[in-house]
């Protein structure tokens, strides 16, 4: 009898392996497959959910108000989604300015893909507080899981951003498995807040290094064009494309005279404005330490930022945190999301750069106030790495350090006001 038992039990164990091999792949495929949903195009009255998942386009979106699904523990509306493409986006209409919404994305092929997530629709007026960051990508040595992992932890826990710019570089090359960890990396800060994107250079690279490609994972994520704008509560936020495909050595575009000037008519459109304030951004950065004269391929938007007193300027592209002051103007470079740092070592830079930091991973923080005509910008950092490009674990602070603070008007200084620098 006990020979039986023996028998049984070794026969037991063999199937369960064999169970085993059976599933793994199948869970390996769908994390592949399934991306967890991602909030863009947010209005005062709208938004976007994106995701990716099977392409046999049976989905459905549960949401509501976040104090209807808290006081009811359930959803008050669903919307139905038939698309055959992996790349879901679905616009929600009819929503609450200035409310926070909770949702759930139930793919055909496993409804219990996602858990619920949030965003907040854009108020009609009053303070707001949003994040810049840039260049999220894995280096040679390590990836996203390493670095932008903890910078996105650290943005989570933020509760009273609205938004966030990143100013490009999601991943190493136009790749859905790199793409798929960007998206892994950045969960937590995703399931919570909007993401307005901006395209980088990196967008475009691939593995084979000889032409850039279509950056068709960027597309497809964000379905969204190049350059664009939106709007919240009187201020004005435009998003430019400075990496040019018919200028790149291998497959790495970079600026080019064409490609600024074949949006400056756009550009002073959006300029051209009665809001209270206006920001732009763009991934490559018109100054940047290491040379003392500014980028020429991005000098006609230079002059129209200057002709129309924008609020202040962001970009990535360079992977460390610096901050320059253009007249009465400032420019930030916010490339340390998790990219392979760049020193700040050789001393050459304008005569507008004030601040810089290098091997800190950080984001900007941005607090407006319209009312006042004022803004207020932390680059808050929150761990240090001690080599550029290395598979080390990052030493992250007990609590993120406010390395560089600024207060700066949204519209021209008046004789009485002056910039603030902490």
């Amino acid at each position: 009898m006990a020979k039986k038992s023996c028998r049984y039990l070794r026969v037991l164990i063999l199937l369960n392996f064999l169970v085993l091999l059976c599933i793994v792949p199948t869970i390996a495929e769908k994390s592949n497959v399934y991306w967890a949903p991602w909030v863009t195009k947010t209005t005062t009255d709208s938004a976007t959910i994106n995701w990716r998942g099977e392409n046999d386009g049976s989905d459905s979106i549960d949401y509501a108000t976040s104090s209807y699904f808290d006081q009811h523990h359930s959803f008050e509306k669903t919307i139905a989604y038939h698309a055959t493409a992996p790349y879901k986006h679905v616009e929600l209409n009819g929503l609450e300015p200035n409310t926070s919404y909770t949702y759930r994305v139930r793919p055909s092929g496993d409804e219990f893909a996602f858990s619920d997530r949030t965003f907040q629709t854009m108020p009609v007026s009053g303070p707001f507080t949003f994040i810049v960051i840039s260049d999220s990508q894995e280096g040679h040595n390590y990836t996203e899981m390493k670095r932008f992992r903890y910078l996105a932890q650290a943005i989570a826990n933020e509760t009273d951003v609205l938004f966030i710019l990143h100013g490009g570089d999601y991943a190493g090359h136009d790749s859905k498995d790199l793409w798929g960890k960007f998206f892994q990396a950045g969960d937590e800060m995703i399931a919570k807040f909007t993401i307005f994107p901006t395209i980088g250079n990196h967008e475009y690279h691939n593995s084979s290094g000889v032409t850039p490609t279509a950056a068709d994972q960027y597309h497809w994520a964000f379905d969204i064009p190049q350059n664009y704008s939106f709007d919240c509560a009187g201020i004005r936020f435009i998003i430019l494309d400075t990496p040019d495909p018919n200028n790149a050595s291998g497959d790495d575009p970079h600026t080019s005279l064409a490609l600024t000037k074949s949006q400056e008519s756009w550009l002073r459109d959006k300029l051209d404005n009665t809001m209270l304030g206006t920001f732009t951004i763009h991934h490559h950065p018109i100054w940047d330490y290491g040379r003392t004269t500014i980028n020429s391929d991005l000098l006609p938007w230079e002059t129209l930022y200057h002709t129309y007193n924008i609020s202040a300027n962001f970009a990535g592209h360079t992977h460390n945190y610096q901050r320059y002051q253009v007249n009465a103007i400032p420019y930030f470079i916010v490339g340390n999301a998790g990219g392979r740092f760049s020193d700040l070592t050789d001393g050459n830079h304008s005569v507008w750069y004030k601040f810089g930091q290098t091997r800190e991973l950080g984001y900007l923080k941005v607090t407006v106030d319209p009312a006042h005509n004022t803004a207020t910008a932390q680059e808050i950092f929150v761990a240090h790495v001690n080599e550029d490009d290395d598979n080390e674990t990052p030493i992250v602070y007990d609590s993120p350090k406010i390395a560089d603070t600024i207060k700066f008007p949204l519209k021209p200084l008046s004789p009485t006001q002056k910039l603030e620098i902490a």
